[in-house]
């Protein structure tokens, strides 16, 4: 018997080392080129000169929201400064709007919790319960907290909204999620009083009554959270939890999520009991209560001091952000913050939230602040893997439908954490639910049959603010970027392969050449020809193009070529230059590429395109 389980560990051994299994050690599953040491933050850290270096400083970060709170776009706000004061009546019939209009993005694709899909009737009393029946034209804005971490929801209702009916984990109903003592504006109330319409720093929707609590005024509620960062006590690991107590029962068992700072009590007499226990090797904090009416108060409670909490926001490092961010590792993925964890964007701005930043809900609004950024929608794969190799731990990275935290660059590989819906698995080549957060390399695939890699569309570093006097070690990109940019859109010189490779250094072909004059051209059909010959038919009609010898285009040709294009365009072929090209040098395609823009770009005057220094 024991010789049989030897043969069976050696068997999964074997096919683990061949990546037909996870990585596995001590146990733990690890995605293929993930070790168990990748899961500390000091391995990242250690790959960075300077990690350990404040980016922001308490007072930088405080001027950062502000800005944010005043661009357009961010969808962040300073509640403090809001009106307070509103139309009711107006805000039920925009609301009501919104909620129609919601509810028609839904139909035809999704189903409610029966398994029976959502129609018209499933969502009409959801739409229905939006208006408040007390509205009236002057409203006054009520000021809450949240007394439980809590979902902010789409519609005022429990039903959910599923793209897939055996799938509960995945409910479009859930909007952001809202952490323990986070402030809120309340406005309307439901139809059936069970939730408020609320606004949050970066977020509005539905939330339930029974989860905030209600202050009797404007000051209870700042005091309850708007303290300078000394007197909070912010949780920075992935949850912290109250102990079990009869005697407290309001403040036992609370869940405090990544991202909750909490006042603490530091003037407690001697010998106080807090909860019926000493304080001793524990935080004292002021939690917040809901009383049966609604209403707010503070009671005390303990936190150890064993717990990852930090006195204050935490210091903005790339190693204090890499420590935070692994801190959620192998939790679930938690669509708009639903089962108690966060989505990818939502990951992102939980760990930012550690440091007392104040960022965006979603990667479109988190872009839109006056930060350090890089679009990559139609960068080579060459020029990505040079962005990458100069861009800071923290960095967002994103493509359609995900973003991601860039960890570092190990062995030849790019490490990003994130929490993850779904890839393709690299062991079956199927696809494969993850909901998980995990790292992973950018070699991972998706359902397009591209990589994590040859997808990105976006970088951004979300604390890397534009302020007065600040500048930081930021990628530019490389001196071919517009022209192999233009090149990939328009399909002048396509990408080598899914990922766009596109060649960097490599020899333009005569066929290339061709291909890039006709697209240039406006990919005509001549008369008589269909689209499958059309190339080589425009091309047999052309004799400005070089001869099909079999060698690489040279520098000149590809002027000649051009010129000759322009000719037959009405152009003047006079306008256009090779800048510092060397006419029988073989022209790469990079060097096309810019000279491809140029001539695209061209009106009556066109630029000389812009080249590389002379070989």
């Amino acid at each position: 018997m024991k010789g049989a389980v030897k043969r069976l560990f050696c068997l999964l051994l074997a096919l683990a080392l061949t990546g037909a299994l996870p990585a596995l050690a001590a146990g733990v599953y690890y995605m293929p080129d993930v070790t168990a040491e990748m899961s500390e933050a000091d391995y990242w850290a250690s790959l960075y000169e300077g990690a350990r270096e404040v980016i922001l400083t308490p007072e930088e970060i405080q001027a950062f929201n502000r800005d944010t709170a005043q661009r357009e776009g961010t969808m962040v706000m300073d509640l403090r400064t809001a009106q307070e004061t509103f139309d009711g009546v107006e805000r039920n019939e925009s609301v009501r709007a919104s909620a129609a209009s919601d509810a028609e993005y839904y139909l035809g694709w999704t189903y409610g919790g029966d398994g029976v899909a959502a129609d018209q009737d499933y969502f009409d009393p959801m739409i229905e319960n939006c208006v408040d029946p007390e509205a009236t034209r002057e409203m006054t804005v009520r000021y809450a907290i949240a007394a439980e971490r809590t979902l902010m929801r789409v519609f005022p209702a429990p039903d959910p909204i599923l793209d897939d009916p055996a799938d509960p984990d995945f409910d479009y109903q859930a909007l952001n999620a809202v952490r323990v003592n986070e402030p809120l504006l309340l406005y309307t109330t439901s139809a059936d009083g069970r939730y408020y319409l609320a606004r949050t720093r970066d977020c509005s929707g539905w939330v339930p009554a029974e989860d905030v609590a209600v202050c009797a005024d404007k000051q209870q509620w700042l005091s309850a959270w708007d303290l300078p960062s000394e007197k909070l006590l912010v949780v920075y690991g992935n949850k912290v939890y109250t102990d079990a107590s009869n005697s407290a029962p309001e403040t036992a068992r609370r869940m405090l999520s990544q991202g909750t700072a909490l006042e603490l009590v530091t003037d407690l007499e001697p010998g106080q009991l807090v909860g019926n226990r000493s304080p001793y090797h524990n935080y004292v904090v002021w939690l917040p209560v809901r009383r049966e009416d609604g209403s707010f108060e503070k009671q005390m409670a303990l936190i150890p001091e064993t717990a990852k909490v930090s006195v204050g926001y935490l210091p903005l490092t790339m190693a204090n952000i890499a420590m935070v961010a692994l801190s959620d590792l192998g939790d679930a993925y938690g669509w708009g913050g639903m089962l108690d964890v966060e989505d990818c964007s939502g990951m992102i701005r939980t760990v930012y939230s550690c440091f007392g930043l104040t960022i965006g809900r979603n990667s479109t609004w988190q872009e839109r602040m006056n930060i350090e950024k890089l679009d990559m929608s139609y960068m080579s794969r060459e020029e990505k893997c040079l962005v990458l190799d100069e861009l800071p731990l923290g960095t967002a990275l994103c493509f359609s439908g995900h973003e991601m935290m860039y960890l570092g660059k190990a062995d030849g590989k790019y490490y990003v954490v994130s929490t993850v819906s779904s890839i393709v698995s690299p062991e079956t080549g199927k696809g494969l639910r993850t909901r998980d957060v995990m790292i992973n390399t950018l070699d991972v695939m998706r359902g397009s049959g591209k990589t994590w890699l040859g997808a990105l569309s976006e970088a951004f570093m979300p604390c890397y603010g534009k302020l007065e006097g600040k500048s930081y070690d930021w990628p530019g990109t490389q001196w071919y970027h517009d022209g192999v940019a233009y090149c990939l859109e328009s399909g002048a010189l396509p990408g080598l392969d899914i990922d766009d490779t596109f060649g960097i250094g490599r020899d333009v072909g005569r066929d290339e050449l061709v291909h890039a004059l006709w697209v240039l051209d406006g990919a005509p059909v001549p008369e008589g020809e269909d689209e499958t010959g059309a190339e080589a038919a425009w091309a047999a009609e052309r004799d400005f193009l070089p001869d099909d010898t079999g060698a690489p285009v040279t520098c000149g040709q590809a002027l000649d070529a051009l010129r000759g294009l322009a000719r037959s365009q009405g152009l003047s072929p006079a306008e256009i230059s090779g800048g510092g090209l060397i006419p029988d040098g073989s022209i790469k395609r990079e060097q096309l590429a810019m000279l491809l823009l140029g001539y695209g770009g061209l009106s009556e005057t066109p630029p000389a395109p812009e080249g590389p220094p002379p070989a």
